[in-house]
């Protein structure tokens, strides 16, 4: 005894290429009619239209600048290990680890965010000093972030056996008293 019936999917997957066909062909209709209306204006409203409809580029942040270009010329006494606690960063945890916290707390929250962000590491043999440098933060009283690491332990190949020793933030404010100078106090 054969069987006729047919799959029911064929018919469902016909029904739907035929609705996408037509829906694409009255797209298509609605373009050529809206290019006929287009090209019926004036030649100024066509480009002020034109200049309209053009994706602004948005302006980013300025670019954060690190404190110094060399090791010895860091001020670490210029930052807060207080005003630091917001990354939940352990004294003695593994630069690994420390290292996952800090992209993590300087990471935009949206991915719509423009965020400048830069870094620095200064290896030794005794071990290293990294600072990230934030700058377009979504904040109205924060408006640029800048913290150090200390890590200890051998450096080359075993850095990353490197442990926190140290580390500091500090701050500059949209406003306040002190709006262009780096500072350890909390934001008005």
């Amino acid at each position: 005894m054969s069987d006729n019936r047919q799959n029911p999917l064929i018919y469902i997957g016909t029904a739907a290429a035929i609705a996408a066909g037509a829906f694409f062909f009255l797209k298509l209709n609605g373009a050529v009619q809206d290019k006929k209306q287009f090209d019926q204006l004036p030649p100024e409203i066509q480009r002020e239209l034109e200049a309209a409809s053009r994706p602004s580029e948005p302006i980013p942040p300025a670019t954060p600048t690190l404190p110094a270009a060399n090791l010895e010329d860091i001020d670490f006494t210029q930052y807060s290990q207080d005003l630091a606690r917001w990354v939940e960063l352990e004294m003695g945890e593994t630069r690994i680890n420390s290292m996952d916290k800090l992209r993590l707390y300087f990471a935009p929250e949206r991915g719509d965010d423009i965020v400048n962000l830069r870094s620095s590491t200064f290896e030794r043999d005794d071990g290293s000093v990294i600072l990230f440098a934030k700058t377009g933060i979504k904040n109205d009283s924060v408006k640029a972030q800048e913290i150090y690491a200390v890590f200890s332990g051998p450096g080359g190949d075993a850095k990353f056996n490197q442990t926190l020793a140290a580390y500091g933030m500090r701050i500059k404010c949209y406003r306040g008293e002190n709006t262009t100078e780096w500072q350890t106090d909390l934001c008005p």
